[in-house]
């Protein structure tokens, strides 16, 4: 699983968020030797700043703005568990807070439905699976 999000490349069987991109062949990938990989799109780039210990900490850039996203993995009871946050900073004015409102009913179902698209995906490739 680690693998399938610390590799922006992989992104693309899983991750609706750049479904709409994508779909206008706007994608273009790029990683260099070390661990760290970019994708940018439409406006949008994605970067990995860290990788490590079940943890994936990304940078959502466009223009101006830019926002963290965290990746954690931990195991229990021999399962994978995956928590996934995009982190948005926004200032005490009301009409900020209240995007981040429609930024949790915008962004909410796409993340639900990209971790499920990962969840079928991982279960496919598995060894069991076949």
């Amino acid at each position: 699983m680690f693998k399938k999000i610390n590799d922006l490349q992989e992104w693309k069987n899983w991750n609706e968020l750049l479904e709409a991109p994508r779909e206008r062949g706007v994608v273009e990938s790029h990683s260099n030797k070390t661990d760290s990989a970019y994708i940018r799109m439409d406006g949008l780039s994605v970067r990995i700043e860290k990788s490590g210990q079940g943890t994936i900490i990304t940078r959502w850039e466009q223009g101006s703005k830019f926002f963290m996203s965290n990746f954690n993995l931990t195991e229990s009871n021999g399962q994978t568990i995956m928590e996934w946050k995009l982190n948005f900073h926004v200032h005490w004015y009301p009409w900020e807070k209240l995007a981040s409102m429609f930024y949790d009913k915008q962004l909410g179902p796409v993340m639900e439905k990209s971790l499920l698209n990962l969840r079928n995906e991982l279960e496919n490739n598995s060894p069991q699976a076949h």
